[in-house]
C-alpha cells in the first residue's frame, strides 16, 4: 500500500466507525459496480471490434437457423393447409363429426 491508499483508508475509517462497516462496504461495492457498468456501456471493457465481430457471427448463425427452420416448417405448413382445406370442405358437405 502506498501513502495515498493509507490516506484514503484513514478518511474511510471514521465513516465506518460512525455508520458501520457494512454500509461503507456496500457503498464501495456499489461504486465499483456502477463503474463497471459504465465501462461496459461505453465499450471500454470489451473492445468494439470484438463486440461487432460477435454480433456479425450471431447474425450469421441466426440466418442459418432461420433458413433451417423454414425448410423444416414448409412441409408441416403444407400438411396443415391441406387439413384445413379438407376440414372446410367436410363442413360444406354437411358432415357432422362428434356431438
Amino acid at each position: 500500500m502506498n501513502s495515498n491508499d493509507i490516506a484514503n483508508l484513514e478518511k474511510l475509517l471514521p465513516l465506518a466507525d460512525k455508520y458501520g462497516l457494512a454500509y461503507i462496504a456496500a457503498l464501495v461495492l456499489l461504486v465499483i459496480v456502477l463503474v463497471l457498468l459504465r465501462s461496459i456501456v461505453k465499450g471500454n471493457l470489451v473492445p468494439r471490434e470484438l463486440l461487432e465481430r460477435a454480433e456479425e457471427e450471431r447474425d450469421r448463425l441466426q440466418s442459418i437457423l432461420d433458413k433451417e427452420r423454414s425448410d423444416f416448417m414448409t412441409p408441416t405448413l403444407e400438411v396443415l393447409q391441406r387439413l384445413k382445406a379438407d376440414h372446410k370442405a367436410g363442413e360444406g358437405n354437411g358432415e357432422s363429426r362428434g356431438s
